[in-house]
């Protein structure tokens, strides 16, 4: 059988003491750099693993993030599975466990029940929830929180979000650029900071090109593919020749919405889209939209809260420039 290693190897092969590799394995104070160094190679090379009972208890911590994302069903909600899956990787990758909650209106029993016998070490939180009054009590909370995604009232917490507005404008510039004259704006939810955001970006993109914007051509959704169906509906009925919605569930509920009124996208009528969460989907025509990097969104996310948990400072929020990807809904025949 093979012998297991142990860290009276690691400490003895390093030529240090037991303690002062296991000071150097659990990236506590007191070793080295070139120590610190030596050890972790050593380890690695002999396949060590600390015991992660252990390692928690001597650390103070308990190697797990929580996220807090509102879903009743990730597997209808593209924009949740994508981002909770996203951390869950970047977490993985980390060695660090995740805890997820899919939060409604109140955080119930067992988020409280986490926060005050310290199963986590931090909390990731959607910008979703950020409306909710105890989502403000865990930001003043001593729990190391960062939030993904914009607060839509307050700019004093630590976060991780895609930039929105110039974003926006250019997806709408795009639909110019394609010809189109009217262009019409499926918004989502204007309590919403990103919604807000989007929103500001349609009418920079008109005062850009010196073009007045028509309010008549601003429907209102709720981030729902429901909720783009009427949105969609209203602005074919006003005769727009291009459409920015602002998530991809809402484009592909205009697009719907046209094909059942006769109006073909894109021989008819162009969209845009943003998020991403569509465009790999099996619909015909693929849509135009402003992707979100996920990976890059999740990865940037855990680094930052596992950063803040170390207690490292002069942490600042993080913004990251989605690109344009077009398909089929921009390409005319």
């Amino acid at each position: 059988m093979e012998q297991k290693v142990t860290l009276d190897d690691v400490a003895r092969l390093s030529g240090v003491s037991r303690s002062a590799a296991s000071r150097a394995l659990n990236d506590r104070p007191g070793v080295r750099s070139d120590v610190r160094e030596r050890v972790n190679r050593i380890a690695d090379h002999l396949g060590f693993r600390p015991n992660r009972a252990a390692k928690n208890l001597a650390s103070g911590r308990s190697s797990v993030i929580g996220l807090v994302i509102p879903s009743d069903d990730l597997r209808v909600d593209p924009y949740g599975a994508a981002m909770t899956h996203a951390v869950g990787r970047a977490a993985s990758q980390l060695d660090l466990g995740m805890m997820l909650h899919l939060a409604a209106e109140e955080p119930g029993d067992t988020v409280n029940h986490i926060l005050r016998d310290g199963l986590i070490d931090g909390l990731l939180i959607s910008s979703v929830a950020a409306d909710k009054q105890w989502v403000d009590e865990l930001f003043d909370s001593v729990l190391p929180t960062v939030l993904i995604g914009t607060h839509p009232t307050r700019d004093d917490v630590l976060s991780v979000d895609v930039e929105n507005t110039e974003s926006a404008a250019g997806a709408v510039t795009h639909l110019f650029d394609q010809g189109c004259e009217r262009v019409g704006c499926i918004a989502g939810p204007l309590d919403r900071a990103d919604a807000r955001a989007r929103l500001d970006g349609y009418r920079l993109a008109h005062d850009r090109a010196g073009r007045p914007v028509d309010e008549a051509l601003i429907a209102h959704g709720r981030f729902s593919r429901a909720s783009g169906l009427p949105a969609g509906a209203e602005l074919f009925e006003k005769g727009v020749d291009g459409i920015f919605a602002s998530n991809d569930e809402m484009a592909v509920g205009a697009i719907l919405s046209g094909a059942r009124s006769g109006f073909r996208v894109p021989d008819d009528v162009l969209v845009v889209g943003f998020d991403g969460t569509a465009f790999d989907e099996v619909i015909e025509p693929t849509i135009t939209s402003v992707i979100q990097p996920f990976d890059e969104i999740g990865r940037t996310a855990v680094e930052l809260l596992n950063k803040l948990v170390h207690g490292e400072a002069g942490l600042t929020s993080v913004s990251i420039v989605p690109p344009l990807v077009q398909g089929g809904s921009t390409t005319r025949p």
